[in-house]
């Protein structure tokens, strides 16, 4: 079971200096790394070697050697393993700082939109070498002190990024049923993200592509295997789930605050969607 004394899960800020930073796993170590907590930035672990498991948003994955794993703002993780690799951690402030970056460099929130579902990435032995080599350029870069350059560090992350989508859709294709890829589906994610606590009528986003909600489903089940109310449902059970594990909130509380205007209509919701009541998943937490 997670445990977390605080019930305040805390944000975990960037270490050291600055809006970005690589460095080796075993370098990192504080009291909340093997506990769960979040970031307000992007984070990507590459574990070069590792046995164990790692958990993400309540999930727990098997830990193997090349393996990496991407983690959004807001993602709760523990790590529960042996590990060796790198973290990299950046925010979006420092890769696009101005519109000309947008125009330009690689939107890795594509990358880290999991359209799919979640799950790591298997590295292969051809793109170890590459991703090693850049690793060891940013690192190179950021120790340059006090003439690093934010563009060439930007420039190494953005060729790491790109090899890292092209594993993943290897991953994808090699391990998943071919799906449609469509850019609807990424946009449908980042509005479910937007409005899930507001919003839970598939009409509304069926209306911001201009289409009718059974087109919209069946595009959405084209894409990922899921519907839109699926996809939503999931959305509004994971934020659930963080604010029962790790706020001080009550359950009307975080009804009300996921758009719900009855407790009772939201703990069977909740119950529905996960096979426990809200208070006994709060209860089972913390035994």
């Amino acid at each position: 079971m997670l445990v977390n004394k605080s019930l305040d899960i805390p944000y975990q800020q960037l270490p050291f200096d600055g809006q970005f930073n690589v460095a080796q796993l075993g370098m990192f170590r504080n009291e909340l790394t093997d506990q769960p907590h979040r970031h307000d930035h992007f984070q990507i672990i590459w574990f070069t070697k590792g046995k164990g498991r790692h958990m993400v948003d309540f999930v727990w994955y098997d830990v193997e050697d090349n393996m990496i794993f991407l983690l959004r703002p807001g993602q709760v993780h523990q790590l529960d393993c042996e590990r060796e690799g790198y973290f990299l951690s950046f925010t979006e402030q420092f890769y696009f700082t101005n519109k000309h970056d947008k125009e330009t460099l690689y939107d890795f929130t594509t990358l880290f939109d999991n359209w799919h579902g979640y799950g790591p990435i298997s590295v292969g032995s051809s793109t170890t070498a590459s991703l090693q080599g850049l690793v060891d350029l940013m690192s190179r870069e950021k120790n340059y002190a006090p003439n690093c350059s934010r563009g060439i560090v930007k420039h190494y992350l953005n060729a790491f990024l790109l090899l890292t989508e092209r594993e993943k859709k290897r991953n994808i294709t090699e391990t998943m049923m071919p799906l449609t890829h469509d850019a609807r589906v990424v946009h449908l994610r980042r509005l479910l993200e937007q409005h899930y606590h507001c919003e839970h009528q598939v009409a509304f986003y069926a209306n911001a592509f201009a289409l009718t909600p059974k087109r919209l489903n069946e595009i959405t089940k084209d894409g990922t295997g899921r519907t839109v109310t699926e996809l939503l449902h999931d959305r509004i059970v994971l934020e659930s789930k963080r604010n029962l594990a790790f706020s001080h909130k009550s359950v009307k509380e975080i009804c009300y605050e996921l758009g719900f205007e009855d407790p009772a209509y939201f703990s069977r919701f909740f119950k529905n969607n996960t096979g426990i009541s809200p208070q006994d998943f709060r209860d089972m937490m913390f035994k």
